[in-house]
């Protein structure tokens, strides 16, 4: 064998290897509340538990159905969060997509859900390259543009005629909230109202499904 075919065969497995192989997709849930807080009182539950029980039911379905994806949820029952810990692990952990979870009880006839990400309306700010530039304040601003379109992907699916009856959706908007200060990655908060505790189950699928057509773009 010639030294050029000897290289060659070392090559194609490489090769082949490099088309098929697709680096996971991570995303982050962030369920509102720890041990200390509580939430809000949603019938005789509260939101800290309604947060983490829909956040485990959308990690189960979503990792079930997409086995490249990796979900994280940042809190498990009896936890304390301290300021900014839930920032720093998601900066440690770099997910393609962070998304905080929020209920709230709803005395209307039609739920709501609220879609937010972060701004101190200073998104007109010409992005930078070396993140040491960014204040924590205004890592925002390192992934704005994938969290001004992933914002308007999640709220275009929700919006759909199959989910119009269900919920009115608002939003995205650009507001200084407080659970992304500090994020870097592409991050996104939700704000649902549900009249009954268990109401959270409806929404699972939405959410789903927004965030499988977000990370069907980042493939």
């Amino acid at each position: 064998m010639s030294l050029k075919n000897f290289f060659l065969c070392l090559l194609i497995p490489v090769t082949i290897y490099a088309r098929i192989y697709t680096p996971p997709i991570t995303i982050m849930l962030d369920p509102a509340g720890d041990a200390k807080t509580t939430g809000r009182t949603i019938q005789d539950s509260l939101e800290r538990s309604i947060t983490l029980q829909y956040a485990e039911e959308i990690k189960k379905i979503l990792t079930n159905r997409n086995p490249h994806m990796r979900v994280s949820i940042t809190r498990q029952p009896g936890e304390i969060i301290y300021p900014l810990q839930q920032a720093s692990f998601a900066n440690r952990m770099q997910p393609d997509l962070y998304i905080n979870i929020n209920f709230y009880h709803e005395a209307g006839t039609k739920p709501h859900i609220y879609i937010y990400h972060f701004s101190y309306g200073d998104d007109f700010i010409t992005h930078t390259h070396g993140l040491a530039l960014y204040p924590y304040d205004q890592a925002h601003l390192f992934s704005r543009k994938k969290t001004l379109a992933y914002g308007i992907h999640m709220c275009n699916i929700l919006k759909q005629p199959a989910y119009d009856k269900l919920f009115t959706v608002h939003g995205p908007y650009s507001l200084p909230f407080k659970p992304l200060i500090g994020i870097i990655a592409p991050a996104i908060g939700i704000e649902i109202s549900i009249k009954n505790k268990d109401d959270w189950h409806s929404y699972v699928e939405p959410l789903v499904e927004s965030i499988e057509f977000i990370t069907k773009g980042i493939l």
